[in-house]
C-alpha cells in the first residue's frame, strides 16, 4: 500500500500486519468516556461499543448505549440485542468493604478527575460504576450493569487508579480473580 497525507510521513509498500483472516477485518471495539458520536461510529462500522462507567452516572453511559443499539440496526447490522456492548468499573476489593473504603479513599481523593468530580467517593459509588468494597459489593454491583445496559460482551476491571502499591494491587487482583469472578461468571450467564 502507498500512501500520503498531511499529518505523517508517507506510506511506501506498507503492509499491515495481521492480516485479516479470510479478508474479514478483526472485531474492534470502539470506547467511550462521554461523547455520544463514538457510539455512533461503533455501530456504523458494526463494532463493538464500550462504555468506561465512570466518571458520569450509569445513566449517562446507558443512554449512550441505547444511542449505539438503535443506530446498529439502523446501519443494518442486526438487531439492537445483536450490538456487542462492554463496560467497565473500577474497584478496589478487601474481604472487609471497610478497610476497601480505608485503603482507596487516599486515592480516590488525590485521582486527577475524581478529586475535582465534587462527589466523595461514597456518592460516586452510588451512581457511577465504581466500587471500593467486599467482594460480594463488587459483585452486586456488577450484576446491575445488565440493567442499565443489555446484555454484556465484557466487563472489564481497572484496579490502580492513584498510584496504589503494587504489592496492594496484586492483593486485590488475587481476591477478584478467586471471589469475585467465578460468581459473575456464573451469575451473568445469560442475564439480559
Amino acid at each position: 500500500m502507498n500512501w500520503a497525507g498531511r499529518f505523517r510521513a508517507p506510506l511506501a509498500d506498507f503492509t499491515s500486519v495481521p492480516r485479516p483472516l479470510d479478508g474479514v477485518p478483526p472485531f474492534v471495539w470502539h470506547g467511550s468516556v462521554r461523547t455520544p458520536e463514538i457510539a455512533e461510529q461503533a455501530a456504523r462500522y458494526g463494532d463493538g461499543f464500550f462504555v468506561n462507567n465512570m466518571f458520569a452516572p450509569m445513566k449517562h453511559y446507558a443512554r449512550s448505549v441505547a444511542l449505539y443499539r438503535r443506530r446498529f440496526t439502523h446501519h443494518g447490522d442486526g438487531a439492537p440485542e445483536d450490538g456487542a456492548v462492554g463496560a467497565g468499573s473500577g474497584i478496589w476489593v478487601h474481604a472487609n468493604s471497610q478497610e476497601a473504603v480505608r485503603e482507596y479513599r487516599p486515592s480516590y481523593d488525590a485521582h486527577p478527575i475524581h478529586s475535582r468530580s465534587g462527589f466523595s467517593l461514597e456518592e460516586e459509588a452510588a451512581v457511577t460504576g465504581l466500587t471500593a468494597g467486599s467482594p460480594a459489593q463488587v459483585v452486586e454491583k456488577v450484576m446491575k450493569f445488565p440493567g442499565h445496559f443489555g446484555t454484556l460482551r465484557r466487563v472489564l476491571f481497572g484496579f490502580d487508579f492513584g498510584g496504589m502499591p503494587e504489592s496492594r494491587v496484586h492483593n486485590v487482583i488475587d481476591v477478584v480473580g478467586s471471589e469475585v469472578l467465578s460468581v459473575l461468571r456464573t451469575e451473568l450467564t445469560g442475564v439480559a
